[in-house]
């Protein structure tokens, strides 16, 4: 069993998506993107950026397609960038509701 597992391994590590190439390092880096939005997941409304919101979020949208189309498929890539909108999409949808509710405020607030 054991050479069974280290054939397979080996095997990984010299194919062309193993940590020996682009296709598994710059997965990896990129994941540094969601874990910033897991970072954030508690930051207050009014401090997370709407408009960077949407751009990761169209960003990682985008790339999902394209780490399924390059060959070979890089299902790491895929997986990062679907967590990432996940993660960004929720961030953006908390800093729109805080604007509805600021601008809720704003119209319920009685003038003299």
């Amino acid at each position: 069993m054991a050479s069974k597992f280290s054939g397979m391994f080996w095997t990984w590590v010299h194919s062309s998506t193993g940590p020996k190439t682009t296709h598994f390092w710059a997965p990896v880096c990129n994941w540094f993107f969601p874990i910033q939005a897991l970072y954030d997941w508690n930051r207050d409304p009014a401090k997370i950026s709407k408009e960077m919101q949407c751009v990761l979020v169209c960003y990682s949208s985008l790339f999902m397609r394209w780490a399924l189309r390059i060959s070979p498929q890089s299902y790491i890539l895929f997986c990062m960038h679907l967590f990432n909108a996940t993660l960004q999409g929720r961030l953006l949808i908390r800093r729109l509701m805080w604007e509805s509710s600021q601008q809720k405020a704003i119209e319920d607030k009685p003038t003299n």
